[in-house]
């Protein structure tokens, strides 16, 4: 990989940005007084989330279409430095999140006959435990010459009182991951881009690998994006609460011509928590879940600008903590998010999950809550099918029975009865 460094002038603007952000955030104050929520939207259903469309399918299985997981994330926060990917999360067998999504590739590469090539953003300090962990994994019955792993770029943390960069004991320049965002400069930094070309892909599905229930490959969401003609289409799920701690999407003006997403941390409270008092529930309703469909061309046409332009997609700033050689500090941490190119995209779709319990549940500081979300969604499929199992029973069930609740009803009789407290289907 092309490792870039942004250069001082990129740095002392960043800087600026961040000294002005009591400043930017007053003026945007007037561009949140322009946005408006999101009204209804095409419907993902959540009885069968895999496989409806025709066009669809024939794009799939031509091996148009390519799987891009973002899993440069760490785990730190679940207490051991490993990708995030590694950590156990199904409640009876304790597949890891890696296990969970290539099995269900797997899967449909048997549907479609088709290698559905799958590509694995992973960051510099995270790359190197991915593929050994893959590897040692045989990568769950996928072909490795069918996954391709690709780091994205890193960027200096800077200090909030002057700007300058943190070393590391060995005097490095510490560095994190540029956001993923990334993916968009990783594909031409890397040979991911090229290979995708390659191999005549021209549209990504891509998702964050600490999501075990993304619908991969979901038809009716990717007939909508052929349909529409669309270089950028979303998942959005209706949020639990206003402060609920995922982008936001929005219409920019009343002329609902352009969309955006606004990172959780951006969007002023007052907004969040604003109801609508003719239709119920938030105002702006509307959570971005991290599922994605990108044409190729659109993903390059913006690395393109971004190589021409540094500053032309723009950095959030949020402070973390770090490592450094005097221990640790606060630090100015420059990312990039995905979403951002969504207001730049030629007829952008947004497709809204009927049911977000069947699509969304993320890896954060613990595992537990996960295979409890995963164990009573998949008791509650069973016992709508109308088996009969233990009120506490841990349920699991695994891709290659069935993908979605639709596919499980066709393989469960009726009256069907669990006795056991551990239930797994495969």
């Amino acid at each position: 990989m092309k490792q870039y460094f942004p250069s001082a002038t990129i740095l002392r603007d960043i800087f600026q940005q961040y000294l002005r952000k009591d400043e930017i955030a007053v003026e945007n104050q007037n561009l949140f007084r322009k946005i408006q929520p999101l009204g209804k939207c095409a419907l993902l259903d959540s009885e069968r989330l895999f496989g409806r469309s025709r066009c669809a399918e024939e794009a799939i299985s031509a091996g148009k279409v390519g799987i891009v997981i973002l899993a440069g994330g760490m785990g730190s926060r679940l207490g051991a430095v490993m990708p995030k990917g590694t950590f156990p999360v199904t409640p009876v067998r304790e597949k890891s999140l890696f296990q969970v999504h290539f099995e269900k590739i797997r899967v449909l590469r048997e549907r479609y006959k088709s290698p559905l090539r799958t590509y694995i953003m992973t960051n510099p300090d995270s790359d190197a435990l991915t593929r050994d962990f893959l590897r040692e994994n045989d990568f769950f019955g996928l072909p490795e010459e069918d996954v391709f792993l690709f780091s994205q770029g890193v960027m200096p943390a800077l200090s909030p009182q002057d700007g300058s960069l943190f070393f590391l004991s060995d005097g490095r320049i510490y560095c994190g991951p540029d956001g993923h965002g990334g993916l968009i400069t990783a594909l031409e930094n890397t040979d991911a881009g090229a290979d995708m070309r390659l191999h005549g892909i021209t549209t990504i599905n891509t998702f964050h690998i600490d999501n075990p229930l993304v619908p991969i490959l979901n038809e009716e969401m990717l007939a909508e994006h052929l349909h529409t003609g669309s270089e950028m289409s979303s998942v959005v799920v209706e949020k639990v609460d206003g402060m609920e701690l995922v982008g936001n999407v929005v219409y920019e003006d009343v002329s609902k011509t352009a969309m955006r997403v606004v990172e959780y941390m951006d969007f002023p409270g007052e907004y969040a928590m604003k109801t609508d008092p003719d239709a119920g529930g938030l105002r702006f309703w509307a959570g971005s879940i991290g599922i994605h469909l990108i044409q190729l061309d659109f993903l390059e046409e913006m690395a393109r600008k971004i190589r021409e332009n540094p500053g032309f997609l723009p950095f959030h700033l949020p402070l973390k903590k770090i490592q450094t050689q005097d221990g640790p500090e606060w630090g100015i941490k420059p990312e990039r998010f995905i979403f951002d190119i969504l207001p730049l995209a030629k007829t952008p779709t947004v497709i809204r999950a009927v049911n977000r319990d069947e699509v969304f549940i993320t890896l954060k500081q613990s595992a537990i809550p996960v295979r409890e979300h995963l164990s009573e969604l998949y008791a509650s499929w069973l016992r709508r099918a109308g088996a009969t199992l233990p009120e506490n029973a841990q349920v699991e069930i695994a891709p290659d029975f069935a993908l979605d609740f639709a596919t499980l009803r066709e393989k469960i009789p009726a009256g069907m009865i669990f006795a056991e407290e551990e239930v797994y289907l495969e």
